[in-house]
């Protein structure tokens, strides 16, 4: 127990570290960009020159870089990420609106890629060398090497463009025209988002399952020849039994914790992904806020999928080490 709290412990502190170093980088990062957000205001005519004063000071350019530096990171570690330059409003307001979106998007077609997945991986590890065998793995090699804004354009022509069976962007669309369910009513909102969700989904599906089949039919491999795999069949358990029971739990070690990985890691590819479907998500918005020269929004959305990937990691080291002893020493 005592091994498992230095773990526990020294993770941390490297986890916060990292945090800290990511921070100055986004600073140094934004610090480095030729352009302000006060620019934006000196291209319209009606903006007095005590407007555009009045705005640098309320963002704090009119102090020395340090004092900007720490006015920033007491932000950052604070989660008080000011007013939107754009928007004039709250950030955490913006933010809270666009981070269920991502996550219900990208969290739901990765937990769907690792149950397919793990299904998948071992039933063609233990029916290996055979057809469904092959297929499967060149399938999976092929759309583990697409890039996904690639393959989320073709759908969109196919299926969006040309058969018109889902619609090109969005989130809800009251307008819509849905079976069933009278227009405004619950019912109608969830199947017209998940109406909208499909296409983006299907992609990160079909992008997810091909690592995590990959991965698990290596994993189901290294277990298939070991000593209680062979008794379990000798003794004459069912078949099933054998592959899900005694090889699939035992080989699902690395599957599992890659799991949190690929669901943060997920999340900080929004960016990509939910521009070629114009998803409303942080993807998205970090993207506008850029273009807009909204540095409070572009950062805040970077601290955020950034502290995602950080406490997907921590987790993943937690439970491996938990499952395995042996990484704690």
């Amino acid at each position: 127990m005592a091994g498992m709290a230095r773990y526990v412990v020294a993770r941390s502190i490297q986890t916060f570290i990292t945090l800290l170093i990511i921070l100055t980088l986004i600073f140094i990062m934004f610090e480095s960009l030729p352009a302000r957000p006060q620019d934006l205001l000196r291209t319209s005519p009606a903006i007095q020159q005590s407007q555009i004063d009045y705005m640098t000071s309320l963002y704090g350019y009119d102090r020395p870089v340090h004092e900007r530096y720490a006015m920033y990171m007491v932000n950052m570690l604070t989660f008080d990420f000011g007013i939107s330059f754009s928007r004039a409003i709250e950030v955490s307001s913006i933010l809270e609106e666009r981070i269920p979106k991502t996550l219900l998007l990208f969290g739901g077609a990765t937990i769907l890629a690792y149950v397919i997945g793990i299904y998948l991986g071992a039933l063609i590890a233990w029916r290996r060398g055979g057809a469904l065998d092959g297929g499967t793995v060149v399938v999976s090699l092929v759309f583990y090497n697409m890039p996904s804004f690639w393959i989320g354009l073709i759908f969109l022509v196919i299926f969006a463009s040309q058969l018109d069976w889902f619609p090109l962007t969005g989130w809800y669309d009251a307008t819509d025209s849905m079976p069933f369910f009278a227009s405004g009513t619950l019912g109608f909102k969830i199947l017209d988002i998940g109406w909208h969700l499909f296409l983006p989904m299907l992609v990160l599906l079909l992008l997810s399952l091909a690592g995590t089949i990959l991965l698990m039919r290596t994993a189901m491999l290294d277990v298939i020849g070991e000593n209680y795999m062979i008794t379990a069949k000798a003794i004459g358990l069912p078949e099933r039994k054998v592959l899900f029971k005694h090889g699939a739990r035992n080989a699902m070690l690395p599957v599992v914790t890659s799991f949190i990985i690929a669901f943060v890691f997920a999340i900080g590819g929004a960016v990509v992904l939910e521009n070629v479907f114009s998803f409303p998500g942080m993807g998205q918005l970090y993207i506008q806020s850029l273009n807009q020269l909204d540095f409070p929004v572009a950062e805040a959305t970077l601290y955020i999928i950034t502290l995602m990937v950080l406490l997907g990691n921590f987790v993943a080291d937690m439970l491996y080490g938990y499952l395995d002893p042996r990484v704690r020493i």
